[in-house]
């Protein structure tokens, strides 16, 4: 039987931003928690705050037993590998808590700019009620003038996973996620402790070329590496593997052809870590440290790769497959008049640390789910029954 992380501890590791976040607390952009006061800008969702997973909302103190149908659509910018389906599944999980979501609708980008902002003014020019966005099929500001114009039509628009670079309660009604820079400073300062004095080369590899959540990391893993500079980081941007494992394999096999000792690598998908084990694996050269997001191929398949590599290490952080149902929940409270306080941002801590030094962090056997399949994730807020029909 499948047991799923959340059941065995509790919640995923974070760190709050001080106190910016309070019962309690207004949003940035707040009408007041009335029907009559909210809309598809303005509502009492503490839209932009900062906090942690333990304050997470409800859904049915949001949903209404008797409120009327609600239409949700969600556009992925990319939308086809394990972690999209995982965040689909997510959200569908979340609403079927709610008796007034009438369904969701799932459109994929695939990666194409103009197929995901088309994605999301067909989903507006039918009237669904409720919008939620990743806009990660290229730089997040290319998806605004489709999400101005959802939210013009009357659709709440709620982005979450990737930044649109756009203002809540203007363009938008809110947008959700993790803290990127927090969490490539995170990743970068777990390979400094580890690397020392001594310092070493890193290699930082992204998801499709110039998506924002990619760049951010980057740009705060950068940040921590500039003031240590015995770390040198190889890449001057991230190397775009589209998220994709045999993408990130190849780039990998590149790097590695070019004789240049790599000491630690940082990539922002599980997924696309296990192409970069497999180019290690094919070269037949000793794995480095690295750290990703959290994947089930990762966690469970450490301890193996640990015997065969002695200097191999693994740091995580979630994958945040769960960002969507906070997203949802934004929606649903500004459709109902409802208040939320729940954070719209995350800063996430590591959520596995193989050498036990970072505070919080569990180990990769303690993170693996022995029962689900490689690509699952361990830090998702599925149930074992849910993982099973997911996978199959």
């Amino acid at each position: 039987m499948i047991t799923t992380a959340p059941a065995r501890r509790t919640g995923v590791a974070v760190i709050a931003l001080g106190a910016l976040v309070l019962a309690g607390c207004s949003s940035t952009n707040s009408a007041g928690g009335s029907a009559e006061g909210a809309n598809n800008l303005t509502a009492d969702i503490a839209a932009g705050t900062v906090g942690t997973v333990d304050q997470f909302a409800d859904i049915a103190d949001i949903c209404p037993a008797d409120g009327e149908p609600v239409s949700v659509g969600v556009v992925d910018g990319y939308g086809t590998n394990t972690w999209s389906q995982t965040v689909l599944a997510e959200i569908e999980s979340e609403a079927a808590k709610c008796d007034a979501i009438s369904g969701v609708e799932f459109i994929a980008g695939r990666g194409d700019l103009e197929a995901t902002t088309s994605g999301i003014t067909s989903l507006a020019a039918k009237g669904t009620d409720i919008i939620l966005v990743i806009p990660d099929a290229g730089p997040g500001e290319a998806h605004l003038p489709a999400i101005r114009q959802a939210t013009q039509a009357g659709s709440i628009v709620v982005n979450f996973a990737s930044d649109p670079q756009g203002t809540a309660g203007t363009d938008y009604l809110d947008y959700t996620d993790q803290v990127p820079q927090f969490v490539g400073k995170s990743k970068a300062q777990w390979i400094v402790d580890q690397l020392g004095d001594a310092g070493g080369n890193v290699v930082f590899f992204g998801g499709p070329s110039g998506a924002l959540v990619s760049t951010q990391e980057f740009a705060g893993a950068k940040e921590v590496f500039d003031a240590n500079p015995q770390i040198t980081l190889v890449n001057e941007e991230p190397i775009w593997t589209n998220w994709d494992p045999a993408q990130a394999q190849q780039a990998m096999a590149g790097v590695l052809s070019q004789g240049t000792p790599i000491d630690a690598i940082i990539a922002d998908y599980g997924a696309s870590a296990s192409g970069v084990i497999r180019a290690y694996e094919a070269a037949g050269q000793p794995l480095p440290i690295l750290t990703s997001t959290d994947d089930n191929s990762l966690s469970c398949g450490f301890a193996d790769l640990k015997a065969a590599n002695p200097d191999y290490e693994l740091a995580t952080v979630s994958s945040r497959t769960w960002i969507g149902r906070v997203a949802l929940r934004k929606a649903l409270a500004a459709k109902f008049g409802a208040q939320n306080v729940e954070p719209s941002l995350y800063e996430l801590a590591l959520f596995e640390d193989s050498t036990g030094s970072a505070s919080g962090a569990i180990t990769p056997e303690e993170a693996c789910l022995s029962s689900a399949p490689s690509d699952a994730t361990p830090s998702t807020l599925l149930t074992a029954d849910e993982i099973t029909k997911l996978f199959g």
